[in-house]
C-alpha cells in the first residue's frame, strides 16, 4: 500500500477538518455581519457544525474498531479516485486548517460572506456523497445520507438569506 493511498477513514478524517474550519468560517461570519438574521443564521449552521463532527467522529471509531476488516478494504485502490480526492480537497473553499480565517478576513462585506457559506455547503455535500459512495459500510452511507440531506438544507437556508440580502 502506497503512502499517498486514501482510506476511508482519512477521508472521514478530511471530512471532520471541513467541519471545523466551518466552525470556524461562521464564527466568525456571526462577529463580522451586522444584521441580526444573518447572525443567527451563522450561529445555526455553527452549532449543526458541532453536531456533524460528533457525528464523524462516532463514524470513524466504529469504522476503526470493525474486527476482520482487511486493511485492503479500506483503502480506495483506485488511482483516479485517489488523485480525484486529493485534488477535491486542494480546491475547495476551506482546503486547509486556517484557511477560513483568511476567507473571512478578504471578504468584503455579508454578501460575500454568504456567497462563500454557499460554496463551504456545497464543497461539504459533493465530498460526502463520494464518501458515502465510497464507504465499504451501509450503515456508513446511511448516517451520510442524513448529513447530506441536512447540508442540502443549510445550502438553501444561505440561499434564501442571500436573497434576503440582495433583494433578488
Amino acid at each position: 500500500m502506497s503512502i499517498k493511498d486514501f482510506s476511508i477513514l482519512e477521508m472521514v478524517e478530511m471530512a471532520i477538518n471541513m467541519e471545523e474550519e466551518g466552525i470556524k468560517f461562521y464564527t466568525m461570519a456571526m462577529e463580522k455581519v451586522d444584521d441580526p438574521e444573518s447572525k443567527k443564521t451563522f450561529e445555526f449552521l455553527r452549532d449543526e457544525e458541532y453536531k456533524h463532527i460528533n457525528t464523524f467522529r462516532g463514524l470513524y471509531s466504529d469504522m476503526a474498531g470493525r474486527e476482520g476488516m482487511k486493511d485492503s478494504d479500506l483503502y480506495l485502490l483506485d488511482p483516479e479516485m485517489q488523485s480525484y480526492f486529493r485534488a477535491y480537497v486542494e480546491c475547495t473553499a476551506l482546503p486547509c486548517k486556517g484557511a477560513a480565517n483568511q476567507a473571512i478576513e478578504e471578504a468584503a462585506g455579508e454578501e460575500e460572506i454568504l456567497r462563500l457559506g454557499l460554496q463551504i455547503e456545497k464543497d461539504s455535500l459533493l465530498f460526502y456523497q463520494d464518501l458515502k459512495h465510497h464507504s465499504p459500510y451501509p450503515d456508513a452511507a446511511e448516517l451520510l445520507d442524513g448529513i447530506i440531506a441536512e447540508e442540502r438544507k443549510h445550502f438553501n437556508q444561505i440561499y434564501d438569506r442571500l436573497k434576503t440580502v440582495t433583494g433578488n
